[in-house]
Formats: C-alpha cells, sequence, structure tokens
C-alpha cells in the first residue's frame, strides 16, 4: 500500500471546509454533547427492557429517541435508524415482539456499556452475533462508537464504500463478521496515519465517507491495499498484499 497517497488524500480531505471531518468532527460540540446523551439514553433502553415496558414498536421507545440522536450527527450517520425501524412484514429487527430476543439484546447493551476492554466488547459482539437475531446487524456499531469512540467506528453504506474503493476490498453490508474485518483494516491504517489522523476512529471513519459519496476521488489509487486476516486465533490483523 502506498502510503505517501493515502496520506496526501487525508490531507486533501482535511483542508476541504466542506468535508465532514470541518462540519462534525472537529470543534463540534454537538457532537461532543452525543456522547453523553447517547449513553444516558441506553440506561433508558436497558431499563425498559429489563422491566418488560419496552414496547413493540420502534416508534416511541427509548431506542428511538438514540437513534434520532445518532442521526443528527451530520451525514456520516444518515439512514442509521433505518436499521431500527419495525418492519412487521418482515418481521425486523426481531426486538420487539420476540421477547427472548429483546432480552437477548438488551443484556447487549448493558454489557457493552459497562465496559471498556476491548477483549469483552468484540466477545459481546460475538455472542450477539451467534443468536442470529433476524435483522440485528451491525447497524448497532452506531451505538458501539458513541460509547467506545477509538474502538469501533461508525458503519453505513458510504463508509463500506469508501473503505473497499480505497483499499481494493469486498467488504459487504449486513454481516458482523465483515463489519469486524473493516474495522481491523481501519484500525491498521488508522496507526499508520496517526500524525494525520486522531485516535477517535470517526474521523477515519469520515475520511472513507468522503471517499465513499463520492466527494473525495481516489481513482489511480496504487496497486497495493490491505487485505484482514486471522493470525494465531486473535483478533483479525491486516497482511499487505498486491492486487494483480
Amino acid at each position: 500500500m502506498n502510503e505517501l497517497y493515502i496520506a496526501e488524500r487525508i490531507k486533501e480531505f482535511k483542508e476541504d471546509p466542506e468535508s465532514v471531518y470541518n462540519t462534525w468532527f472537529l470543534n463540534n460540540n454537538d457532537r461532543l454533547k452525543a456522547f453523553r446523551t447517547i449513553r444516558n439514553g441506553l440506561t433508558d433502553v436497558i431499563g425498559h427492557i429489563e422491566q418488560r415496558t419496552f414496547g413493540n414498536d420502534y416508534k416511541g421507545s427509548a431506542l428511538e429517541f438514540i437513534m434520532s440522536a445518532i442521526c443528527e450527527q451530520k451525514q456520516v450517520f444518515d439512514g442509521a435508524a433505518h436499521a431500527f425501524y419495525w418492519k412487521p412484514k418482515l418481521r425486523i429487527p426481531d426486538i420487539y415482539e420476540n421477547e427472548v430476543n429483546q432480552l437477548a439484546f438488551g443484556r447487549f447493551l448493558k454489557a457493552v456499556l459497562h465496559t471498556s476492554q476491548e477483549k469483552l466488547l468484540l466477545a459481546e459482539i460475538h455472542r450477539l452475533d451467534s443468536l442470529q437475531i433476524k435483522g440485528l446487524g451491525p447497524a448497532v456499531a452506531n451505538i458501539l462508537y458513541f460509547l467506545h469512540p477509538t474502538l469501533f467506528p461508525p458503519f453505513n453504506t458510504a463508509i463500506v464504500r469508501g473503505y473497499n474503493e480505497l483499499l481494493g476490498q469486498k467488504i459487504k453490508l449486513g454481516s458482523w463478521s465483515a463489519y469486524l474485518d473493516m474495522r481491523a483494516g481501519l484500525i491498521e491504517l488508522n496507526e499508520s496515519q496517526r500524525s494525520l489522523l486522531s485516535k477517535d476512529l470517526g474521523a477515519i471513519a469520515g475520511f472513507m465517507f468522503e471517499i465513499g459519496s463520492g466527494r473525495l476521488i481516489v481513482s489511480g489509487m496504487p496497486i497495493e491495499s490491505l487485505k484482514p486476516t486471522q493470525l494465531n486465533g486473535k483478533r483479525a490483523a491486516l497482511n499487505v498484499i498486491k492486487r494483480y
């Protein structure tokens, strides 16, 4: 991977006054307030689930309040709430009328709210994924970002598209495993560009968003890219490979 090429694109991203780096990530009191708002809102969601008062619809629920706060955070979170809309004909996401799934979702939220240990957080994601709750996928990562911004990047179609375009990957939507692969790639790339980016993964996610939404052109990308792999049974790491 040509790190100099990527560094130049990051500089272009940061210098653009209309980029999400300058309109959302940097010097934005509303963004900073959202972390507290969403954390407090999650306490309400968990309480309603535990007390069996959550309800059987997204509209009017404490979860709607949280997702509204997230979606107000500029384009990076555009559409973040869609995955949580109750779709009766599809029976998704299956957390409104299935009490077992709802309780499992509540336990997940409570667990990730009360720990900051990466190993435990990843274990909770794998546990949730193993339940295969219909319609409840990596859109939940947008909640995780506001709890642990240095560990989990935001997630949407444009971010995935930008990641694939820049690094020559084929990450797909809707899969926790694909999200975790992208997360590993973003963390690796973020570390290699730390002199330009923040430890808060919102910055690099915003960079990918700009590429994926077509505002930042990366045509002519050099021939090398990153590919997630498993090393010694530990979390996904990245090896540099050549694209032919």
